[in-house]
């Protein structure tokens, strides 16, 4: 039996061997590699009734809602305005998610951050040809150097406001708002770089200071002057203000012009230990699904009379040399403008802090939730 086990083993062996074994399956030549396709650009967004969609993202009441309304009539299109606080909440929206946006407005500093994240498209600057009549000082200011990802829309210096009817003193130095009269009735600027920079200011340094004394002695000021905050705001500021809520605190030109208007009581200085000067800019980031809608907006915001029109309901100092003509004499010899364009070669731009920032946003938190 084991003899016919072993032949039958033999036999199975000498079988294979001849058929060359089991079927290997002949591999497949590589296949040459495929050209990477061009990105398509993005598709302009439309809305139900197939009109264009221009998704703007800017501060509160940053625009005569009339010259809006007028855009949208001439394209043919339509604008969604959001409203962001602060400029940190503003990059960590585009961070997010920035193509949804085809305009914002960072302010001059976070220009600076956005272009080291390569957040923003380069501007084509023959599509917004009306931009030539910016102030020439503010054409390729330090934090865009070249000039190609950003437009100066508004610019001013940060002061103090103050209502005369409970603040008889007029103010001279930021430490004034710590005041024990004023418990409850200030209002500081719901945004950390302007806090932290005014107590900069009162201490002699400089506002882009990233010192750890400097911002410690900061915090131990600031900290002290909680009894006196009624609120930190940018977005109603005006309101408290015209209301009445708010006696004195920290404010933008413009929207300084803005309360005198409708309440004369409304006083604004720059306190003896000097300010920043600041500025809001157009620009559009990476990704923007409407681009060339974007540039039309934004040159149409320079059309001197538009611009005129726009800024004489916004009250900030128009940059567009070119509106001048169009503005009423109201406007151009209003105290509070006069005010910061004295101060615009005197005063100091808010720089990209860095690394830095992260200690600032710690600082910002502590005094936000008081502990």
């Amino acid at each position: 039996m084991k003899k016919i086990l072993v032949l039958l083993f033999c036999f199975l062996v000498l079988l294979l061997t001849a058929c060359g074994g089991p079927e290997k399956k002949a591999e497949k030549p590589a296949e040459p590699a495929k050209k990477e396709e061009p990105a398509k650009p993005a598709e302009p967004s439309k809305n139900a009734e197939g009109k264009q969609v221009l998704n703007l993202f800017s501060w509160a009441d940053n625009f005569d809602p009339e010259v809006l309304a007028d855009f949208e009539k001439k394209f043919n299109c339509k604008i969604n305005y959001d409203v962001f606080a602060n400029n940190e909440e503003l990059l960590a929206k585009i961070q997010a998610g920035g193509a949804r946006y085809d305009v914002i407005q960072p302010s001059d500093y976070m220009i600076t951050t956005m272009l080291k994240l390569n957040l923003l498209e380069e501007l084509d600057m023959s599509k917004i040809p009306n931009t030539k009549n910016l102030i020439k000082d503010l054409q390729a200011p330090a934090y865009d150097p070249t000039g190609t990802h950003s437009v100066v829309y508004s610019w001013g210096i940060t002061g103090i406001a103050y209502n005369k009817k409970y603040v008889k003193t007029p103010p001279t130095s930021w430490r004034d708002l710590w005041n024990p009269a004023y418990k409850g009735r200030v209002v500081l600027l719901n945004d950390v770089r302007e806090v932290i920079s005014f107590a900069m200011k009162m201490h002699g340094h400089s506002l882009n200071s990233v010192d750890k004394n400097h911002l410690a002695e900061c915090m131990k000021d600031l900290k002290a002057l909680a009894p006196n905050i009624l609120a930190y705001d940018t977005d109603t500021i005006k309101q408290k203000f015209i209301a009445e809520e708010a006696w004195i605190g920290t404010m933008w030109s413009g929207d300084a012009y803005f309360s005198f208007k409708e309440n004369k009581n409304i006083g604004f200085v720059v306190p003896k230990e000097g300010t920043g000067i600041w500025a809001d800019c157009f620009a559009i980031p990476k990704g923007a699904k409407n681009k060339a809608l974007a540039q039309e907006f934004i040159n149409y915001l320079y059309d001197p009379k538009v611009s005129a029109k726009n800024y004489e309901y916004i009250g900030y100092n128009d940059p567009n040399l070119a509106a001048a003509p169009y503005h009423s004499e109201e406007f151009k010899n209003d105290p509070i403008l006069k005010t910061a364009k004295d101060y615009i070669g005197n005063s100091e731009w808010t720089a990209d802090v860095g690394d830095a920032i992260e200690l600032y946003d710690r600082c910002w938190t502590e005094l936000k939730t008081g502990k």
